[in-house]
């Protein structure tokens, strides 16, 4: 271009030089921005080639006739099944049902997005397990899980450091499946992230350490020494009621540091300690007092307490063994959270009266103490610390093993509309599974052989008959570890495959390097007969729990004469995942190709008619 400018004058020529010089930038850009359109209208041609496919594997008897004008459809009365009249919208060429009714009497989902329309046959994602899986490693894809937040939880007990439930009891009590849900959580974090985790500590400097201005009854006594351990402590005495502020400690206002882990012994029966927070988005303060009180609510609140305006003050029972040390550790987002929705289970369904709080969502003010007590200084605050909760559910479940090898459920439960029962004090075949996943990994993280042992006394309940006390059922002459051990069986489904994969976690345990003593060698061997037993029953069951359209959440419409009790789509998204995670194990193509069948279920392809 520039050989053609010689032929024009030479001011012409500069002219048009800095003309093109100043306009180049410009043009690049647009050629930037065509290129790019172009690759997007790939990407979008790619996609619509994809979706296209997938129509093709799964085929939709639909063509586009919507009108794009409204004024062409007229409203038009509809009868579903001669039951139901509705307005629908009729065209000259289709008719057209309200999607909400069509959600509820199809069991489908679907929300509007953008310009389009989202329908979704399951609500469910389905979930698939790593292809390979290792005994001490992942459980499933449980760090993505929350227990904690549920609703059914009323607390982390302060005392045990495991959830307590109100699943089927108004009154907190221990849930096996869920502790060891909760240990298992956190132990998959662990692995997730690590045992660093950032922390600072608070209390180290005795000028940290004030006591509450107020009248005479409220001051304190502060004495500064070395303990037997060489490590900085304290020891206060201050009035013990718990109007009496105490002495306090002033905690990082660092949105990710959470916990607050400390070590203190009592040496008067009445001690207690305080944590002062408030929450960001209402101001509210948060006032949690952990009790010397052995009070079956857990946690709750009193009226009478609240001290200032916009503060609400909740009480923890923690009946600790006075005289000797304590090791405490706190999530205090995670208390704050369960203390406030205590209140709102007053006024609303306990769903809708759940509490989560998340991270940044409160702030930490004061730790505070009152009584007679040794602290050490040593306030650490910091993120989760998944190790301490997965280990104190662990050791709950070796606390509270049952001499049959067992952890009951101390709560009556009524199953299939309640014409089964199970008494207070039933164990459940899912939770004997998970323990076993759980102290399989405990050993493994520590090789202390309480753990193993435990393991080892859990396998005597899955020879037992449920009538016997144990969670062992038959069908068509078919072993089946009931979930809920009811007579007849209910033969619930997700609970027995959790079951197999516990019982296959701990035979894999000979295999640790090293491995354990020879003496449990006979154990590992039973455990995996059990799995063995197990997985044959479920490969010739298993048709069963098929409907062509989705699965079965348990057989209680063969043993006891009863309709279907069709999994909901999360239920169904648990029994793909477990299919495939035992494939992972097994290598079985036959739990392989139903677990697929199942996949294209939720993607709404059905099974043919005849």
């Amino acid at each position: 271009i520039f050989d053609v400018l010689y032929e024009f004058p030479p001011l012409v020529v500069m002219r048009i030089r800095t003309t093109i010089r100043r306009a180049l930038p410009y043009l690049l850009a647009l050629a930037f921005l065509y290129c790019l359109n172009r690759s997007l209208i790939s990407n979008e041609d790619s996609q619509l080639q994809s979706h296209v496919a997938l129509s093709k594997h799964f085929p939709i008897n639909c063509t586009n006739s919507i009108p794009n004008d409204l004024s062409l459809t007229n409203s038009i009365k509809c009868t579903v099944d001669d039951l139901a009249t509705l307005s629908c919208l009729k065209s000259d060429r289709d008719v057209y049902f309200p999607f909400s009714f069509l959600k509820k009497h199809l069991d489908v989902s679907g929300k509007a997005k953008d310009d389009r329309f989202e329908w979704r046959t399951s609500y469910a994602k389905m979930r698939l397990p790593e292809k390979t899986y290792n005994a001490t490693g992942l459980f499933g894809h449980f760090a993505t899980y929350s227990v904690e937040t549920r609703e059914r939880v009323k607390c982390i007990n302060p005392l045990t450091g495991v959830p307590m439930s109100t699943q089927w009891n108004a009154t907190p009590y221990y849930y096996p499946i869920q502790i060891a849900q909760y240990g298992l959580e956190h132990y998959s974090r662990l692995l997730n992230e690590g045992e660093e985790r950032r922390s600072v500590v608070m209390g180290s400097n005795s000028k940290e350490w004030k006591g509450a201005p107020g009248s005479l009854d409220e001051t304190s006594e502060r004495v500064f020494f070395v303990d037997e351990s060489g490590r900085n402590a304290i020891n206060l005495s201050t009035k013990d009621d718990i109007s009496n502020p105490g002495v306090y400690v002033s905690l990082s206002s660092d949105e990710e540091l959470t916990t607050v882990s400390f070590s203190f012994i009592s040496h008067s029966p009445n001690s207690s300690f305080s944590i002062l927070l408030s929450v960001k988005d209402t101001k509210q303060l948060v006032l949690l007092h952990y009790v010397p009180r052995n009070d079956s609510r857990c946690v709750w609140n009193e009226e009478t307490t609240k001290m200032v305006d916009n503060q609400v003050t909740f009480f923890y029972s923690f009946p600790y063994e006075w005289g000797s040390w304590m090791e405490i550790t706190r999530d205090v987002i995670v208390d704050a959270a369960r203390a406030l929705s205590t209140l709102k289970e007053k006024t609303k369904s306990k769903k809708e009266g759940n509490v989560i709080l998340r991270s940044g969502d409160i702030s930490i003010h004061s730790l505070s103490f009152r009584g007679n007590l040794t602290i050490r200084q040593s306030i650490v605050q910091s993120k989760t610390d998944n190790k301490k909760a997965f280990f104190h559910s662990a050791d709950w479940f070796i606390l509270n093993q049952a001499s049959s090898g067992g952890w009951p459920v101390f709560v009556e439960r009524r199953v299939a509309e309640g014409k089964l029962v199970l008494p207070a004090g039933w164990h459940s075949a899912m939770a004997q599974g998970h323990a076993l996943s759980l102290l399989s990994r405990a050993y493994g993280r520590s090789r202390d052989e309480r753990y193993l042992h435990a393991a080892v006394k859990a396998l005597e309940v899955f020879g037992k008959s449920a009538s016997s006390g144990g969670v062992r059922n038959e069908f068509f002459s078919h072993p089946w570890f009931e979930e809920y051990p009811t007579t007849p069986g209910s033969f619930v489904l997700n609970g027995f495959m959790y079951s197999l994969i516990g019982l296959y976690d701990l035979s894999q345990m000979e295999k640790l390097d090293p491995p354990p003593p020879s003496s449990f060698s006979s154990s590992f061997s039973l455990s995996s007969s059990l799995f063995l037993e197990g997985l044959s029953s479920l490969r010739a069951l298993l048709p069963l729990f098929d409907t062509g359209s989705g699965s079965m959440y348990d057989l209680r419409h063969v043993a006891l004469n009863l309709h279907p009790n069709l999994a909901r789509w999360d239920y169904h998204a648990v029994h793909v995942y477990l299919l495939k995670w035992l494939v992972a194990i097994t290598g079985d193509e036959g739990l392989d190709q139903v677990a697929d069948r199942w996949i294209g279920y939720a993607n709404g392809k059905k099974a043919k008619h005849n």
